[in-house]
């Protein structure tokens, strides 16, 4: 055990040395965000700021903190505020009570002084600082939850004692500590921490259960009556961790207590069973008293019924509404891990009705990007100057999977697959969406934060009308090639931009979106029919110095728009938010590098290199539809589906003629090209209504 906390310290600490190397940054920022985002990753965080200060407040009190979240204080009012207890140790080091109480008392400082307005006038104005303490002294009213969280590369030590946090002027106070065992144990169970929820504790003797005879050996199925008093409690102990993440950031982004639902909680309570839908929830793992009644839970997510659940919880807080006599029915499946990664979505997409999650919210399974997984566990980078190791850049569809990719791996195993996949090669769902979005000259949207954004590249790709549908040609090889190049892009412009005489180490994620953007624009303004070869920067796995210098220079002109919002001693990082900021920052002129044309290629050819790999990669999807019919004829799926009754009410005339071709036909038979496409159309139907032929 303490073999693999040191070998993961070890890994840890290299990545951030090597981020650090690459940006610019400080050991300790790239720490922060590195365990930041692994917090994201696991959806223990919505999403989050950096935020780095020290200083002191009143009563000459410390003041620390390294990032905050505030995407959760209108779904439940709670604020939550990161701090690092960083060790710079070889060896593992130990992480003590003192050690978490003083960072605790530090950052809780911070909040308590801004809340007081002691602090947002006192800061240096235009400062992550000053805009957080003024937006905590703005939402003072609304704050009913403090979530102190400890980030640390040492672990606790055996010693450690967990200290009671009293509430500060009865808002609710609690200290979630990360530390390096913690997080080495997330890593190992693929990047999620499951809840551990004791049911008895909450509602005595258990939840009444009736087993639902589904006739499935792969889950299982209960039905529940649930008190609106235990939901609440659950909300209360383990906040939005109980709501699955898709749904989670879907009630984040569009506000907190539905006002039917709370005035049938204040004036009608007994009817709240009557008029309300109740909830659909998961979990890995339940246990059963003797009677049935269901005892204990493992991970517990709601995937429809979140806005429930945050209702009676933020009523019997805000409001101090009894509870009493307000039940819920719940509708829980339990699914076994690898059941649960695919049908936790669909659950989610059928479930959510009142409120729709759309489509874009339950992407990870999108053909989208299981596509681009295709490709980018195929497609091998050029070699780097002085190397002739071919690389991969692997993209990362679903959470953790780089990590779990390397677990069944022997240790050389591992070396090799780290020397193909380096680490700092990896994109994830979210990368994509700000590189594209980047691109697409939507720094306002990338600056919103990672889910917002994402949310909003994958309504535009992956929903029923999204470009993933419409073109699905366009996502090919090519086009990954082009996403690699804007993740060097985005990846070198940090470097740059943390390496500037002018960069005043705060904003540097706004200001290297808005470079981006704003180098996009200038190439179409200033050359008329050329675009930026991104060819020529995946051929070199780098960026040429002309486009280094040109970024720099912008850069310059976008921190400079940042800092000056309309209003005096705005929030920076609001602003960064608004269309009006990038109007602002493309209206603004920037000088031309003179060589910065030797890196751009005519868009007439640009578009004839898109229509060629369009072509090629329908190519390749009729030939992998082929195949694809041939082996579930072999396997007897086409003469199983003809045979299923339901085949005459679901298919088309057409599909069902064909249908009937492949099974009469035989396991041996190969369809045309226009047949092995109706076919697999057929086939898709059929599995979405519930045939279960034994697709393999």
């Amino acid at each position: 055990m303490a073999d693999d906390l040191h070998e993961f310290l070890t890994d840890l600490m290299h990545e951030v040395a090597a981020a650090a190397t690459a940006t610019g940054a400080l050991t300790r920022t790239v720490l922060v965000e590195n365990l930041a985002s692994r917090l994201v990753e696991s959806e223990e965080l919505q999403d989050w700021s950096p935020c780095h200060f020290e200083g002191r407040g009143s009563r000459n009190r410390l003041l620390e903190l390294d990032g905050y979240s505030t995407e959760e204080l209108e779904l439940d009012g709670t604020l939550q505020v990161l701090v690092v207890v960083q060790r710079d140790g070889a060896s593992v080091e130990t992480l003590s009570t003192a050690d978490v109480t003083s960072a605790f008392g530090r950052a809780l400082a911070f909040v308590t002084d801004a809340r007081d307005g002691v602090l947002h006038e006192e800061l240096e104005p235009s400062t992550p600082a000053a805009d957080l303490a003024r937006a905590i002294y703005d939402a003072r009213d609304d704050v009913r939850t403090i979530r102190i969280v400890v980030l640390s590369n040492g672990s606790l030590g055996p010693r450690f004692r967990e200290v009671g946090r009293s509430a500060v002027d009865s808002i609710r106070v609690e200290q979630h500590i990360w530390d390096l065992a913690r997080f080495q144990k997330l890593a190992a169970t693929g990047g999620h921490e499951p809840i551990e929820l004791d049911v008895a504790a909450l509602a005595p003797g258990g939840l009444p259960a009736l087993s639902a005879g589904i006739g499935s050996t792969d889950y299982g199925a209960y039905l529940c009556v649930v008190p609106g008093s235990f939901l609440a409690d659950v909300y209360e102990e383990y906040g939005s961790r109980v709501l699955e993440g898709n749904v989670r950031s879907f009630l984040s982004a569009r506000g907190n207590v539905n006002k039917g639902l709370r005035t049938t909680i204040l004036s009608q309570p007994e009817r709240f069973f009557a008029f309300n839908n109740g909830i659909t929830a998961t979990a890995a793992r339940v246990d059963l008293a003797p009677d049935g009644r269901i005892i204990r839970m493992l991970d517990l997510q709601i995937v429809n019924g979140g806005q429930t659940t945050a209702s009676l919880f933020n009523a019997r807080k805000k409001d101090k509404a009894s509870l009493d006599g307000i039940f819920v029915q719940m509708k829980l499946s339990v699914l076994p891990a690898d059941l649960a990664l695919a049908m936790v979505p669909e659950i989610a997409r059928y479930a959510n009705t009142q409120n729709k999650v759309s489509e874009a919210d339950l992407f990870a399974n999108h053909p989208f990007n299981r596509r681009i997984e295709e490709i980018s566990r195929k497609q091998w980078a050029p070699a780097k100057p002085g190397s002739n190791q071919m690389t991969r850049w692997f993209y990362e569809r679903a959470r953790a999977q780089f990590q779990t990719e390397q677990i069944k791996l022997t240790d050389s195993g591992r070396k090799a697959f780290l020397i193909q996949n380096p680490k700092d090669q990896v994109i994830t769902k979210t990368d994509l969406a700000k590189f594209e979005n980047t691109w697409l000259k939507l720094p306002h949207i990338v600056s919103a934060g990672a889910q917002k954004n994402f949310l909003k590249y994958a309504e535009r790709v992956g929903g029923d009308e999204g470009e993933y549908e419409k073109h699905p040609a366009e996502f090919n090889e090519r086009w990954f090639r082009h996403v690699v190049a804007k993740a060097i892009l985005f990846h070198s412009t940090e470097r740059i931009v943390s390496d500037a005489a002018w960069y005043q180490n705060a904003y540097r994620a706004n200001v290297v979106t808005y470079a981006i953007a704003r180098l996009a624009l200038l190439v179409e303004e200033k050359f008329p029919g050329q675009v930026l070869d991104l060819d020529q920067i995946w051929k070199a796995q780098s960026l040429a110095e002309p486009i280094a210098t040109q970024l720099e220079d912008i850069g310059e002109i976008v921190l400079d728009v940042l800092m000056s919002p309309p209003v005096e001693g705005a929030n920076v990082t609001e602003w960064a938010k608004k269309e009006m900021c990038w109007k602002k920052v493309a209206a603004r002129a920037a000088p031309v590098v003179p060589e910065l044309r030797q890196y751009l290629k005519a868009a007439d050819d640009e578009r004839g290199d898109r229509r060629d790999a369009r072509g090629e990669e329908r190519e390749e999807g009729v030939i992998n539809l082929l195949t694809e019919a041939v082996k579930l004829g072999a396997g007897g799926f086409w003469a199983r589906a003809a045979a299923w009754p339901a085949s005459k009410l679901v298919l088309s005339r057409l599909e069902l003629g064909i249908l009937n071709t492949a099974a009469s036909r035989g396991p041996t038979w190969v369809p045309s090209d226009a047949q092995a496409k109706h076919l697999m159309s057929a086939a898709k139907k059929l599995t979405d209504e519930g045939f279960e032929g034994g697709r393999r």
